[in-house]
């Protein structure tokens, strides 16, 4: 998979969007990938938080000072995978998660969000072109805000990730009309954190499942995760692709990689 834009994309917040995004980033980097993976959620930054025992204080420059046009974009990036055992690198760009922050990109006008998409599209570019990137993966803000529009309008492809919850479902057919069909994205569904008391026990059931959804929400399902209480109660700085790859939420996220770098959803 080469010089390809992620955006991973959710209609509502607590889908576990940014727990997939940030594994699915680590498999992909121990898999041999060089991975860029960028916090584009600023009005609630999290990857300071998740990355916070990978990464030396103070940070020198936020994601925030390259859209502000402080620093390039090769200064925002922070090697996360020296410490690990990965193939490949992961390297993250982080949102300021400083109450500050986030209200001084708030109140930005439009014409600074036109600025940003073109500036998005140019970090992506130098990252490919100059950095010898393999992937970027976006992890953007829920529901549609300037960030996750730009951050859909620049990627290759848009994961995005509901439960099976009545209005995560019916946010989610409504975000895929209006945003990616509108935009003519290219788009699937992650299904997280299904309950296992609906008794899809078989292979059978789950593609049952999976094709009524597909033909609900007109875009293919690129996987289904079920709900793990562990997952749910673990500790936001722990990568669970690093230190527990044989977990079975990793495995399902292994599949989803597997169709990934096939380019499945890529071509």
């Amino acid at each position: 998979m080469k010089a390809k834009t992620i955006a991973i994309h959710s209609s509502r917040g607590g889908t576990g969007k940014t727990l997939i995004a940030t594994n699915l980033a680590a498999i992909l980097a121990m898999r041999g990938s060089n991975v860029a993976f960028l916090d584009l959620d600023f009005s609630s930054p999290s990857l300071a938080t998740v990355f916070s025992k990978k990464v030396d204080d103070p940070v020198l420059y936020w994601l925030n000072d390259f859209f502000n046009g402080k620093c390039r974009p090769d200064q925002i990036l922070i090697d996360v995978s020296e410490k690990t055992d990965m193939k490949g690198r992961l390297l993250i760009g982080l949102a300021n998660p400083t109450v500050a922050a986030i209200q001084n990109t708030i109140k930005k006008s439009r014409a600074w969000e036109v600025t940003a998409v073109k500036k998005l599209f140019a970090m992506l570019s130098a990252f490919f072109k100059e950095m010898d990137i393999d992937c970027c993966i976006l992890d953007t803000s829920p529901g549609i805000q300037f960030s996750s529009i730009n951050a859909v309008v620049s990627s290759d492809l848009s994961i995005t990730v509901t439960t099976l919850d009545s209005l995560d479902i019916e946010s989610t057919k409504i975000i895929l009309s209006d945003l990616y069909d509108a935009l003519s994205k290219k788009t699937a569904v992650l299904v997280n954190k299904f309950s296992t008391e609906m008794k899809l026990q078989s292979n059978e059931d789950q593609n049952i499942l999976t094709s009524k959804l597909e033909e609900m929400l007109k875009h293919p399902v690129i996987g289904m995760i079920p709900c793990y209480c562990d997952v749910l109660q673990a500790e936001r700085t722990s990568l669970l692709a690093v230190e527990k790859p044989s977990h079975p939420f990793i495995r399902k996220l292994e599949e989803v990689a597997d169709k990934l770098e096939k380019s499945q959803y890529l071509t």
